[in-house]
């Protein structure tokens, strides 16, 4: 009571959250939405270095063969951004930001059979931008059962867990460890595995990664990723004496050593980590009855862009088929929220993935069927007549 009586009697919408009051303000935008934008790095070493900037659109330079510029909706960070941007990625990296879901802007000579206003998910160079360019072997389209958001979730999560199912040749009844479980590429392959009917355990850190791995039906199946030695013990103890068939590792030092130590004879250890990742001595010397595998996605759509787009039209087809389906997320806007989504995935806060959303214009995915009231109008009938163009069909009343 007495914290209202400090607020202007004039207000009419007040709002009580976490402990502050809120109440509406109109405030200027740093960058119109009409704007396009882009996330700029000019060097590596800190998140800080981040910057918006208004994106210039080049329309000299020419589409090549097989190249769509994308007008971006969603984009999906991974760890390797936040590698790239405090410069520990190896090589050179480019711009932060791949993993993307759009609309086809314009597309170059042999692009079919994508044209403008189609939607699809795969990798865009320097996505956390308004537009991108873009390999079109490196797209699918996808239909209207993921939304943007849930889309570009998927892109690198799962094709990274469908290489590992295919170099592993998993199959039914066997048993996988999955690490870090609660993250992008765990929880895919936590649902993969599931479909294939493999017993799986996985591991998490935190009490809210354990949770969100109890409620995919990991209760009783999973072990912290805190202390290698306990992890150790644990999933020995779980096994009852067998040996893991597979181990998905994204953990290095004890973790690692660790899990090899439960891989039996023949079994396969796939790494798809980053950092610390074992030479094949050193696999070896760990366990030498066990088969070693490195991936790493970046290289397989550098070498093969065309397995990399067939990867990705499966994914849409099963997709479409309710059988893959959009990560749990936590959505940022490009424009306010880049700091905040850098910081979340640096700190391994999230579960799931994290997404920045970019808004054009109207923001609206005009594909499907559309009411529009007062039709007659002189509004209603330019609106009308910019649906069919969008992609949209419309009903006018």
């Amino acid at each position: 009571v007495s914290l209202l009586r400090t607020v202007d009697a004039a207000e009419a919408d007040l709002h009580f959250c976490g402990g502050r009051l809120l109440a509406p303000r109109l405030v200027r935008l740093s960058h119109s939405p009409s704007r396009p934008i882009r996330l700029s790095l000019d060097f590596r070493g800190a998140i800080s270095n981040l910057r918006i900037e208004e994106q210039h659109r080049d329309r000299v330079v020419q589409l090549g063969d097989g190249e769509a510029e994308l007008a971006i909706r969603a984009v999906g960070l991974n760890f390797r951004d936040v590698l790239n941007v405090l410069g520990a990625y190896p090589g050179d990296p480019g711009q932060p930001g791949s993993d993307c879901s759009a609309t086809i802007d314009s597309v170059g000579a042999g692009a079919a059979p994508l044209a403008r206003g189609v939607s699809v998910l795969g990798h865009a160079t320097a996505a956390l931008a308004s537009f991108a360019r873009a390999d079109t072997r490196l797209l699918a389209a996808f239909a209207e059962s993921l939304t943007f958001e849930e889309a570009c979730t998927l892109p690198t999560t799962w094709s990274t867990v469908h290489m590992a199912l295919q170099a592993t040749r998993l199959v039914g009844g066997q048993r996988t460890l999955v690490h870090a479980g609660a993250g992008g590429v765990g929880l895919c392959a936590i649902e993969y595995v599931c479909w294939l009917h493999a017993r799986v355990r996985a591991t998490a850190g935190r009490p809210h990664k354990h949770g969100r791995l109890f409620g995919v039906g990991m209760r009783g199946h999973t072990m912290s990723s805190r202390d290698g030695g306990a992890f150790v013990a644990g999933v020995l103890s779980s096994l009852g004496g067998a040996r893991l068939h597979m181990v998905l590792n994204s953990l290095s030092s004890d973790f690692a050593s660790g899990s090899a130590a439960t891989v039996g004879e023949g079994g396969v250890f796939c790494e798809i980590g980053q950092r610390g990742v074992w030479s094949a001595a050193a696999a070896r010397a760990a366990a030498a009855s066990m088969h070693y595998v490195v991936l790493a996605l970046d290289s397989a759509m550098e070498e093969s862009p065309r397995w990399m787009g067939g990867t990705l039209r499966l994914l849409a087809t099963r997709a479409h088929a309710a059988v893959a389906r959009g990560l749990p997320r936590q959505c940022y806007d490009l424009e306010r929220g880049f700091m905040d989504a850098f910081r979340c995935l640096q700190s391994g806060a999230n579960t799931g993935k994290v997404v920045l959303r970019v808004r054009h214009g109207g923001g609206m995915r005009l594909a499907g069927l559309h009411l529009l009231s007062g039709g007659s109008g002189a509004l209603g009938k330019v609106t009308s007549g910019g649906l069919p163009s969008n992609g949209g069909h419309e009903s006018v009343h």
